[in-house]
């Protein structure tokens, strides 16, 4: 696999777990701790997409 198609499934895998967190705090937190549960997924997946970037750095182009 080259570093362009490894960089577009991370993005697409993140994005999709990112959509299924939002999902799972939308429908099984409770109403008070849903806007912490938001900011919180949001935050799990800027920092998996920056560990995502780091290890392509070290992906040989």
């Amino acid at each position: 696999m080259n570093k362009k198609t490894l960089e577009i499934c991370a993005s697409t895998g993140l994005v999709f777990l990112m959509i299924v967190l939002l999902i799972l705090v939308q429908t099984e937190a409770p109403e008070p701790l849903r806007p912490a549960g938001f900011v919180l997924a949001v935050l799990a997946f800027m920092i998996l997409m920056g560990l995502a970037g780091f290890g392509l750095m070290k992906v040989e182009a």
